[in-house]
């Protein structure tokens, strides 16, 4: 059996140390609060510069990117992502700014070619990844906490279809993936 262990997820502030401690405190509590996807304004995808519905996940295409207070390069940075693939949710767009919210729901605005149209999860907490859809199917690898995976599909019983960036491939139950859960 295999043990999927991708590095934490690091999420770095631009605010200082303090700050940066805070931010170490809200991962801690990732698994036991996650926040909610309700409150999010919903726009067809008609009415949006992209073309494409918000809200809609997306992911960091590259391993360092700024979150910045608003849709500009002159506004301030207020957080530093430095984990490519990272599952965000895009509550609001301008032409070439996505407004995002990411795991602990915190909102920055990031320059839309920083974002990939990849479906990507992070794992939870430790969980398994099973040979089929079901509690006794055979476990093909152990999943750690803060991995990144890519979605494939979810059934409609709960489980979703996930592969590793090394090509494992199984089924993990959706209540452990932060970026499976429908958004409308």
């Amino acid at each position: 059996m295999r043990r999927i262990n991708l590095i934490s997820l690091t999420l770095v502030l631009a605010l200082g140390t303090s700050a940066y401690a805070h931010a170490q405190d809200s991962m801690r509590r990732v698994v036991e609060d996650v926040p909610t996807l309700k409150n999010i304004y919903r726009v067809s995808a008609a009415k949006t510069p992209s073309g494409f519905p918000v809200p809609r996940y997306v992911s960091l295409k590259v391993g360092r990117v700024n979150g910045r207070t608003g849709p500009s390069r002159q506004h301030p940075v207020a957080w530093k992502y430095q984990r490519r693939g990272l599952p965000l949710v895009v509550v609001a767009e301008t032409d070439m700014w996505r407004k995002v919210r990411d795991v602990q729901g915190d909102e920055s605005w990031i320059h839309k070619p920083a974002l990939s149209g990849e479906r990507r999860v992070l794992i939870l907490e430790n969980s398994t990844l099973h040979a089929k859809p079901r509690d006794n199917a055979r476990v093909k690898a152990e999943l750690d906490r803060n991995a990144l995976m890519t979605l494939l599909e979810c059934n409609n019983v709960q489980w979703c279809l996930i592969q590793s960036d090394d090509g494992h491939k199984g089924w993990a139950p959706k209540h452990k993936l932060w970026g499976a859960h429908k958004l409308y």
